[in-house]
């Protein structure tokens, strides 16, 4: 006998899925095992089911031509204003996204964002710009997105509504899921949903943030925390009134409630998995044209499989499911992408049948399947390779081997390219991981260089050292495929460049240094000079006044004789100062390097005396000392510069520094 065995519930949000599919909203999810255990582990079940719950359309999603029409209609009344045309742009958009009809969706999309920029509507444009980033995640056109979240940022920094920043923030929540990145998108849930929680009017996108963090742990298998967010998302989505965010988390609910079921096997458990289901069926009905014939049916077909799941099918159970599925067939009669439901829908069917042993009829179900989902492109290969496997094993059991053998290659040809899928798929999600970490890596970069050269332009302020020497700028690009090689370069040159600026620095300011400590030199040499020169000032007059107090004891003393002789004297001395202050910056500095033995302070003023060219009468009468003294200290003089006795001291001091002025006499 040929059985069904229903897959495990592992909520997914589409945009986690490792395949393409088609999304139905922003929580769309699918009713089965992950798609990796689904492809491992296919050839070991008997019958891989796999249909799509009910999910949240955002706005009024009802499959009606009539309400769409009814839409378009006031759209094009003159008379209708802004705020009433965003919310039809926002409804229309969101109906044909998740009726995979993106391009019409990317239409009003476009035109909202050109009103709101007429407008000045910075919240719509960011809205407008979020559901264009959901089309492209859809599209698995992932490069696209960080340049249109980057744009949402911007226009959001415009907004003086904070809910502008709530769906921009939204929308790069959207993208971490998308990636992969679980834990990430934990991260940024939990930073925003405090300030979701301040405005009652964004209730619903605080049911759509919990009920991401439901799909999350539910992937995890983590019951407790999928429970604990699915409960929040049926509280938020009671009080806003949104039909279809409620019964997608009944049916989130539904899957809590199925892991412990899973577990223990026990009808009992089953019971309220079957309860939560009849709950978002049962929307549709009490709230007429608040859900889609699409979502409705989704949800029958989820509530039809845990059916399946009990051991034995009553007449009662058989009846309703035989309904359902006539229900079903039904409702996506006239509905966008509508094979992979109805597939599910005969599934169902094929599976009765095989209670009944009824081969014949069951064949031609998963024959009509086959059918059907050839007629989808792309070929959703999940439900293919299960209804080929069921066929393969029909046809086997029946002893037609070679229908077996051609399904079973089929079978061969569709997990192949399933994986082809799948590896195109990870690629994709991987690259744009790859780019999102590297601009999340630059950023931190710049960041980080931008507090540096704050910290240092406050640090040479604050020194009175320098200034500010230069700007620092670099651009972000968004050249998505250039190669790891290429940015390291750009990296090491970068480096290069400052430590080169950082070089430069330190050369301009060791030269700096330098400057100041010649300029220091410069003037104790001079005050030298000077000091010098006023010592000869002060031993001169205190001589002269030496010489007064002798003559004046005598009585015959020309008065007159002795002052002018006096002032030929000081005009000499106020000239030998003179030529001393003027001595080069120099003099003393390269004489003490050429003594071979240590100059005193008299030595010093003998050479200066010497190099201003005055003879030994008048080194004697300024010094007040006898001659023959002045002899003597010359000669020491020529000892301590190792010169001979034949080489005179002016000549030598001349040698060392040239002047051009005339000698004293």
């Amino acid at each position: 006998m040929m059985t069904t065995k229903r897959l495990q519930i592992i909520i997914i949000t589409y945009q986690t899925n490792n395949c393409k599919q088609h999304p139905i909203s922003d929580f769309c999810f699918v009713t089965g095992m992950c798609l990796q255990f689904l492809y491992f582990h296919l050839m070991k079940l008997k019958y891989a089911f796999l249909s799509f719950l009910f999910s949240f359309a955002g706005m009024l999603c009802t499959a009606q031509n009539s309400f769409i029409d009814g839409l378009k209609d006031q759209l094009s009344r003159s008379s209708i204003s802004s705020s009433e045309k965003f919310k039809i742009y926002n409804e229309l958009t969101e109906y044909y996204r998740v009726s995979d009809q993106y391009s019409t969706a990317e239409k009003y999309v476009q035109q909202q964002i050109e009103l709101a920029r007429t407008e000045h509507h910075y919240t719509e444009e960011v809205k407008a710009l979020s559901q264009k980033g959901i089309i492209k995640l859809n599209q698995s056109e992932y490069g696209q997105v960080p340049a249109i979240i980057d744009a949402a940022n911007t226009v959001a920094q415009k907004s003086r509504d904070k809910t502008a920043a709530l769906y921009a923030a939204y929308l790069n929540i959207y993208y971490s899921n998308v990636l992969g990145e679980s834990e990430n998108t934990i991260k940024l849930i939990q930073k925003t949903l405090p300030e979701v929680e301040k405005y009652p009017s964004e209730i619903l996108l605080n049911a759509k943030l919990n009920y991401l963090l439901y799909g999350i742990y539910a992937e995890w298998n983590d019951a407790k925390s999928a429970t604990q967010y699915a409960q929040k998302a049926i509280d938020l989505a009671q009080k806003s009134g949104n039909k279809n965010m409620l019964s997608s988390a009944y049916s989130a609910m539904a899957v809590c409630y199925s892991f412990r079921y899973d577990k223990t096997k026990d009808l009992k458990d089953l019971e309220p998995v079957i309860e939560m289901c009849k709950k978002a069926v049962s929307l549709y009905h009490e709230f007429p044209g608040h859900v889609s014939d699409y979502a409705h049916a989704l949800a029958l077909l989820n509530l039809s499989n845990y059916y399946l799941s009990y051991p034995e099918i009553t007449p009662e159970i058989r009846t309703e499911l035989q309904n359902k599925t006539k229900e079903i067939l039904d409702l996506t009669e006239n509905t966008t992408y509508k094979q992979n439901i109805q597939a599910g829908a005969l599934g169902i069917l094929s599976n009765l049948a095989t209670r009944d042993h009824n081969d014949a009829l069951a064949e031609q179900y998963l024959l009509k399947s086959e059918h059907l989902l050839l007629t989808q492109k792309p070929i959703y290969y999940h439900i293919m390779i299960s209804v080929v496997n069921d066929l393969a094993q029909l046809y086997a059991r029946q002893q037609n081997y070679q229908k077996a053998y051609e399904y079973q290659s089929k079978l061969t040809e569709y997990n192949g390219l399933l994986y082809d899928e799948n590896q195109v798929e990870t690629a994709k999600r991987l690259e744009a991981q790859y780019q999102s970490q590297k601009k999340e890596a630059e950023l931190l970069v710049l960041n980080e260089k931008a507090d540096s050269l704050k910290k240092e332009k406050f640090l040479y302020i604050g020194l009175g050292i320098i200034g500010l020497i230069g700007a620092f700028f670099m651009f972000r690009s968004y050249h998505y495929k250039l190669r790891y090689s290429i940015e390291r370069e750009k990296k090491l040159n970068t480096e290069k460049h400052e430590a080169e600026m950082q070089v430069q620095l330190q050369e301009e300011e060791q030269a700096r240094l330098k400057a100041e400590e010649e300029l220091l030199t410069l003037q104790q040499q001079k005050l030298q000079s000077e000091v010098l020169a006023s010592q000869l000032h002060i031993q001169h007059k205190n001589k002269v006044l030496q010489q007064l107090q002798t003559q004046l004891s005598d009585t015959d003393i020309n008065i007159r004789q002795v002052v002018k002789e006096e002032n030929r004297v000081d005009q000499d001395f106020e000239k030998t100062t003179f030529r001393i202050q003027e001595l080069h910056p120099d003099f003393f500095k390269h004489i003490n390097e050429k003594a071979r033995q240590k100059l005193t302070p008299l030595d010093l003023k003998y050479c200066a005396y010497l190099y201003l060219g005055m003879e030994t009468k008048q080194i004697a009468n300024l010094l007040n000392v006898e001659p023959k003294s002045v002899r003597m200290t010359k000669y020491r003089l020529k000892k301590k510069f190792g010169l001979d006795e034949n080489t005179p001291l002016d000549a030598f001091f001349q040698g060392i520094f040239p002047k051009n002025s005339t000698r004293l006499h």
